[in-house]
Formats: structure tokens, sequence, C-alpha cells
């Protein structure tokens, strides 16, 4: 089975041979037709959200303010996700375009990108790709002499998940501590220093780079109704060939991306479930696989495409110990602001420690479970903390009768 390719491709590293062509194109038409051009797309970010990236730059340019800020997130802290370290490893110029034509978009004319502390090749390379930029004048003022002027600075981030949310990543540009913010209002109307602010995932930005130099309607004929284009997945886990993979949406089902694109299961082992979008999300069982890579089909599965991260789970590992080390990654992570979410993850963490030493989950336990997750789901006010205990809850309700209490058998 062939990947569909759009996104990936040969590097591009030199930013001397780099035409900019997308760019070049947008910036000889009006801003509220490029807006169209990739509402037409049907693109919806790719960070996790899903919301799409025309409608938000089409209420941000809208926005009248003497300033605006458009944002590139590259905070890439989502275990099981690596597709956003392959484009600015291997394609930043392509990433670079697609900021500096979102930022033309949006009239925004200075800009950040955010990228994750520990990913120190990608910093390195995306510091020489600015310096350079502003050498040959493909930032600062008038643009290929478009009369476009946009400057942009680089941020490394200190390690913290909760960036990943773009009302903490303003945070931390701006020097505070990095949690969430109330919203609304949102950082479209009141984000980076008070002003107008659109926040782009690494991916998004490079397929609308694409969009613009192969056309909207080559891109929308791509994928299903309503999950449009490809999308690049992170294949992890028990797998015999992990790795970063383009796929149209629905062109495979996510048994054949783990069996054709990932050559099976280690040691040939059977499936246990799958992770389909990162740990934030809810888990598949082996049964449930047989359905197409897109949003609404993964979503009538009761889960969610997130960020695009596939790990395979076989059932060679203890169901306890993997939902111990995902709930001990949000008790460290989360930022601390909202109480549901800093000790209910805490709870959880400490009835699965409890319940895998004495032999099981026992009915009270469920109880509790249940509404704990229930209530940092309603109460938390960022992304992150709303679905941190997505898996947990998916693992017990699919995998119930192995984790309850069996006598002073231990499950």
């Amino acid at each position: 089975m062939k990947e569909t390719i759009f996104l990936k491709g040969e590097g591009l590293k030199n930013i001397e041979s780099y035409d900019f062509s997308a760019l070049k194109k947008v910036l000889k038409i009006d801003r509220n037709k490029l807006v169209k051009e990739i509402k037409n797309s049907g693109l919806k970010g790719r960070g996790g959200a899903g919301f799409p990236t025309g409608l938000k730059w089409e209420i941000a340019l809208n926005k009248n303010a003497d300033n605006k800020y458009f944002i590139c997130n590259a905070d890439e802290g989502e275990p099981g996700t690596f597709k956003d370290r392959y484009l600015l490893e291997n394609r930043p110029l392509k990433v670079l375009e697609g900021i500096l034509i979102g930022a033309y978009a949006v009239g925004a004319n200075e800009g950040y990108i955010y990228i994750r502390g520990e990913y120190a090749n990608p910093i390195s390379i995306f510091k020489k790709i600015i310096k350079d930029a502003r050498k040959l004048r493909v930032l600062g003022e008038d643009i290929f002499n478009s009369g476009f002027n946009f400057d942009l600075h680089l941020v490394k981030g200190a390690g913290a998940y909760v960036c990943g949310d773009e009302t903490s990543l303003i945070n931390s540009i701006e020097g505070e501590r990095g949690r969430s913010r109330l919203t609304p209002p949102y950082p479209i109307d009141n984000g980076l220093f008070g002003k107008p602010t659109v926040v782009n995932n690494v991916e998004t930005l490079a397929a609308c780079a694409e969009i613009i130099e192969q056309g909207s309607e080559k891109y929308a004929s791509l994928g299903t109704d309503k999950s449009k284009g490809t999308k690049l997945i992170c294949l992890s886990g028990d797998v015999n060939e992990p790795g970063v993979y383009e796929l149209e949406f629905g062109s495979l089902t996510l048994k054949e991306i783990i069996y054709d694109l990932g050559k099976g299961v280690k040691d040939n082992k059977e499936i246990k479930f799958i992770v389909p979008g990162g740990i934030s999300t809810a888990v598949l069982s082996k049964d449930e696989l047989d359905i197409s890579y897109s949003y609404e089909d993964i979503e009538s599965a009761g889960s969610s495409l997130g960020s695009g991260a596939i790990i395979v789970i076989s059932e060679a590992h203890d169901l306890f110990d993997i939902m111990a080390n995902v709930s001990k990654f949000y008790v460290d992570e989360t930022c601390g602001t909202c109480f549901s979410c800093r000790e209910g993850n805490k709870q959880l963490f400490h009835i699965l420690k409890k319940a895998d030493k004495t032999g099981g989950l026992k009915d009270i336990d469920l109880e509790i479970i249940n509404d704990l997750g229930k209530t940092i789901s309603l109460s938390a006010r960022c992304g992150l903390g709303q679905t941190s205990a997505s898996l947990i809850t998916s693992v017990i309700s699919k995998f119930k009768d192995e984790l309850m209490v069996r006598g002073d058998k231990k499950c």
C-alpha cells in the first residue's frame, strides 16, 4: 500500500535555492481571496482540535487592531507524536512559508515559532533558517517587494506539556508561567500582549503552503466529505515499522495502517488496543479497527483523531502499568491551575496503583474513577486537562472484566 504524498518529500533546508513560489503567489492577491482558498480546501487544524483553518483566518482578518500576532505552535509534547519534528527537521522552509502565508492572510506583522525545548536539532535548524531569511529579506520589511512586513522570533519551550494549549503557550511567550487562561476571550480576540492572535500547528501551516502551491481544488478532492486532504500520522508502539507516514483520509482502515504501513505487530502478538490520536484520546480495541482513518469515523467509534499519534499496544503489556504510566504523566504535567485537574489526576493515579497491588479494581473504585473523569472533563479549562482521563476511563470501560478483583488473583 503506497502513501499519498502531499506534505512529505525531499528535504527543504537550503533557503538560497528555495523559491517561495506559494508565498509569492499570495502576496499578489487580496487577503480575502487567500482566506477563501484555504476555506475551500477544507483544511482543519492538525494540532488535535481540528478547528477549520480558513475560518480561524477569516475571523482574525476581520478583527480591527493596530497590531496582530501570528504564532506557529511547535510545542509537540503529546506522547507518541513526532510528525512536527519531521517537518521542522526535514522541511523547515515549507513551515516558514506557511507561517508567512498565514501572517499575510490575517494581517499580522510580527510572529513567533514556539518549539519544544527538547527538540534541540529543530531549534538549531530553525534558528539558522530565521537568520538566513532575514539576510535574504524573506523576513523583515517589504518582503519580495510586496509592501508586506513580517518578522519572526523563535522561543524555546521549557518542557511543559501544557504549553501545547494555545493560551498557555501565549503566557509562556509573555514570560509568564505556562498555564491556561480562562476563555473567552479567545486568543483571536485578546491574545499575545492583548492583541488578536492566531495560533496554528506546524503541520497545518506546511499544508497551507502546499494548498496554495497545488490548489485548494486538488487538496479538497482528497479524503472524505468531512475529512479533506492528507494527514501525517505517527505510528509507534508494538509495530514492526514505526515512523511518520502520510495518507489520504479515508484511504485506509486503522487495521490496514497497522498491518500494511506498520508491517504488523511485534513478535506476532495480538493487538490489545490502539491509541488513535495520542494519550489524550480514548482507546479502541482490536475489534474496532475496521474503520477508515478519518475524523468522522474515529469519532463515531467513540474516540478522536487527535494529534495523529497511533500507538499500538499488544497483549504483552499489563493494563495497570499502562494506565498508571499515563496517569503519572498527567500528574507531573498538569499546570496546577484547575483544582479538578491537579487533584483529580493525583487521585486517579493513587487508585490505579493501589488496585494494581491489591489484585484489581473494586466497584467503588469504578464509581470514583468515572466521577473523577467526568469532573475533570467538565471543569478543567484547557483541552489538555479536559481529556486527561480519556485513555484511563476508556481502558476500564473496554476491559472491565480483566481489571476487576478476582479473589486472590491479580488481574
